[in-house]
């Protein structure tokens, strides 16, 4: 660790990420984590080492804006320089949950920062579904409460992040199986002082401590649940299409209070940053969900020359581009880029769809102005978001 950067700097990091992205990636218990690094395990454990590397290398990538500004020479190309030099990632005999917990962190930092397309990162990103899959079934039952609870937070997460990659038209490996029993496999709704009270500090507040971020989780992977139904249906199927799309739409109605869209009203008593942080997953994720299927649902009614269902579809478009630039316009920037950089490509997927239907009706008297202009409006949001340093610094912007 010293040689990847000053200790202080990786406390930030590691601060940093507790502090603002840890509600939509609940996978590690801060109280046991700070400890052994406090107690200096990862001198001496090479794969607790390596998820701390893993750590900055996807919080650098994830707060993209504040990481050009302070985190200097730590950057995911360090990172995975040190954890090859160093053989952090030494294969062995037996899974366990700190080998997964890295595998994911690289594999999100990879895709944050080379991209879909990354061989490295798909790599990481299929062996950490991999041994979470094998430790599901072969160890859980020996694992403590605290490893059990995470266990199950990563399985879900990478089983959202892996139904994106999809969604986008990347292959991936698969996760769920027909037979796996998903209440089972769901985690509880504990904060971390509940998974484990003699590992919180007392005299150190933390929102993690007495806020439970699973809640949140579950409803992200029951939209994507969804969609992964809307998949297995039979070609040419309009009506399943359309009926996935209006579960999709009713898929956040029952929220609490906390997770509900207010529309740049006050926030309700349990909320906090890292709630806030997770309405904005919860509803762009549910938006884009929407849109991927409206996709869809548009090439079976083009094939089968249905006018009315593509003139659904052109205002459901609409209703779906209005709501997004709703929720960017009023949600803070730092709330936003604390989702790390998930969302940029969700909503330039959304814009795309746009801008298809731009073009089919440019240069023609039935043109939608309104299209254009909410393209327009898009663009200029994802540009503020979409904050690339390296860009940034050639003086060429976003």
């Amino acid at each position: 660790l010293e040689k990847l950067g000053p200790s202080s700097l990786i406390k930030q990091i590691i601060d940093d990420w507790f502090e603002l992205i840890h509600s939509v990636a609940p996978i590690l218990h801060r109280g046991h984590f700070l400890e052994r690094l406090e107690n200096g395990d990862a001198k001496r454990d090479f794969g607790f080492c390596g998820l701390v590397v893993s750590l900055c290398a996807a919080t650098v990538v994830s707060l993209k804006r504040r990481s050009s500004a302070q985190y200097g020479s730590i950057t995911i190309e360090r990172c995975l320089e040190a954890i090859k030099e160093n053989q952090l990632l030494e294969s062995k005999n037996s899974f366990s949950l700190e080998w997964c917990q890295t595998k994911y962190n690289l594999g999100i930092a990879l895709g944050a920062g080379r991209g879909l397309d990354d061989p490295s990162g798909f790599r990481f990103m299929s062996e950490a579904a991999m041994g979470v899959k094998y430790l599901l079934y072969y160890e859980l039952p020996a694992m403590s409460l605290v490893s059990q609870q995470l266990l199950k937070r990563l399985f879900w997460l990478i089983f959202s992040g892996l139904c994106s990659v999809e969604m986008f038209g990347r292959p991936c490996i698969g996760l769920l199986t027909p037979q796996d029993n998903i209440q089972a496999l769901r985690p509880l709704d504990m904060t971390d002082r509940d998974l484990d009270l003699n590992r919180v500090s007392p005299g150190e507040r933390w929102h993690g401590d007495t806020m439970s971020y699973v809640p949140g989780l579950n409803h992200l992977s029951n939209l994507f649940l969804l969609w992964r139904s809307s998949q297995q249906l039979p070609n040419n199927n309009i009506s399943g299409l359309q009926e996935h799309i209006a579960l999709v739409q009713r898929a956040l109605d029952e929220l609490p209070a906390e997770l509900c869209w207010r529309g740049g009203l006050s926030r309700p008593p349990r909320s906090n940053f890292g709630t806030d942080v997770q309405v904005a997953n919860l509803y762009i994720t549910q938006l884009h969900i929407r849109s991927n299927l409206l996709e869809q649902l548009e090439l079976l009614a083009k094939g089968q020359s249905d006018l009315t269902a593509s003139q659904n579809i052109l205002s459901q478009r609409q209703s779906i581009v209005e709501d997004l630039l709703e929720i960017l316009s009023h949600m803070p920037r730092e709330t936003l880029e604390a989702n790390g950089h998930s969302l940029v490509p969700k909503i330039r997927d959304i814009g795309a769809a746009l801008l298809d239907e731009v073009r089919m009706t440019d240069g023609s008297q039935l043109a939608n102005e309104q299209a254009r202009t909410d393209l327009r409006r898009l663009l200029e949001k994802l540009e503020k978001l979409d904050f690339r340093p390296e860009f940034s610094r050639s003086g060429l912007g976003s």
